[in-house]
């Protein structure tokens, strides 16, 4: 808890952004960037570890002796529409980084990004980390039905656990500023024989609220996971889970 106070005072402390911000986030998935050259996205993720279905009666602080689930992720916009990226997610350990890049064909009514990361995590079974490659492809519409719905989808490929996986969401704009979300993650084949992969697919859902420079985000679905990779992969489970995400604008 004290690492995460520390974190959110350094992360509060950044930079003040400088420009508005033009991509519209998601729960889990990944969107193209809408950012400019120069400018970053520092992303605070947090899911609690307690479920909601087993929740402790009488018990007020059981989401915070059971710990969260923290991921940390940051992306830079280069030029050209490249964006360098890495994070750590505290489940599993679990580390990453990559290169994406975006095309804008609004013309089309879309844009898109394709990414490779490398990802390195504590294998459940063995005692070696498991390390591969995750590839992925994201797509975003241009908004629609008077500028308040936009439609995403995810289509990713993890090398380690040979699986490909779908990501499906909509966000509507309610008032300006804020914004209602959901998203699903249908398993496209079984889970074969990895303990990373699950039985049934996951869904979350939650709202958006964005300020100059911040977007909070509070959602709940059935996974603890953190990400677009692990939400690929599915659950074993139907709890529900809590969750928060903060994410600040940098202009350099």
């Amino acid at each position: 808890m004290r690492k995460f106070l520390l974190i959110a005072v350094v992360f509060f402390s950044v930079t003040a952004a400088r420009a508005e911000q033009f991509e519209s986030p998601m729960l889990n998935m990944t969107v193209p960037s809408g950012l400019d050259d120069g400018q970053a996205y520092l992303t605070l993720d947090g899911r609690f570890s307690q479920s909601l279905n087993g929740y402790p009666k009488g018990d007020l602080f059981a989401l915070l002796d059971n710990g969260v689930n923290f991921g940390i992720n940051f992306r830079y916009m280069a030029e050209f529409g490249i964006e360098a990226k890495a994070g750590y997610i505290t489940n599993n350990r679990e580390q990453f980084a990559g290169l994406s890049y975006a095309f804008y064909a609004q013309k089309f009514f879309f844009n898109s990004q394709l990414d490779v990361q490398f990802f390195s995590y504590k294998n459940q079974t063995q005692p070696e980390y498991a390390q591969n490659l995750f590839y992925l492809l994201s797509l975003q519409s241009v908004p629609f039905y008077e500028d308040r719905i936009t439609a995403s989808v995810d289509l990713g490929y993890d090398g380690y656990n040979s699986h490909i996986g779908l990501g499906l969401g909509l966000s509507y704009e309610i008032i300006n500023h804020f914004r209602l979300l959901a998203e699903y993650y249908p398993l496209l084949k079984d889970s074969g024989t990895s303990p990373d992969m699950g039985n049934t697919g996951c869904y979350s859902f939650g709202v958006k609220f964005d300020t100059f420079g911040h977007q909070f985000i509070l959602k709940a679905g059935n996974s603890v996971d953190v990400g677009t990779r692990r939400m690929l992969l599915g659950v074993k489970t139907q709890d529900a889970y809590i969750g928060l995400t903060v994410m600040r604008l940098i202009a350099f």
